[in-house]
């Protein structure tokens, strides 16, 4: 069996304490980059898999804004080398 070559992000959500709403609006925002994923409400966790063909830089940038602002803290599960290439020297 072949790994999928998809990235694994998990993301604690600060806006709104996590509410279902704020894990709906994440999910929604990185799903127009090409992920997919699901929150868990228990966490106020949204978890995103993110394919190689999806907008990678852009997902990156997106993560760094984000935390920038305290919208969410995030961290990587499973990486590939294309993920890993998008960080900054």
């Amino acid at each position: 069996m072949q790994p999928s070559q998809n990235c694994t992000i998990r993301l604690i959500v600060l806006k709104d304490a996590g509410s279902a709403a704020a894990r709906q609006s994440v999910l929604e925002v990185f799903h127009r980059l090409g992920t997919t994923g699901e929150g868990i409400e228990r966490f106020g966790m949204v978890v995103l898999e993110v394919p190689p063909q999806a907008d990678l830089l852009k997902i990156r940038k997106l993560l760094e804004h984000g935390e920038t602002k305290e919208w969410w803290h995030w961290e990587e599960g499973c990486v590939t080398a294309a993920w890993e290439a998008t960080a900054r020297p």
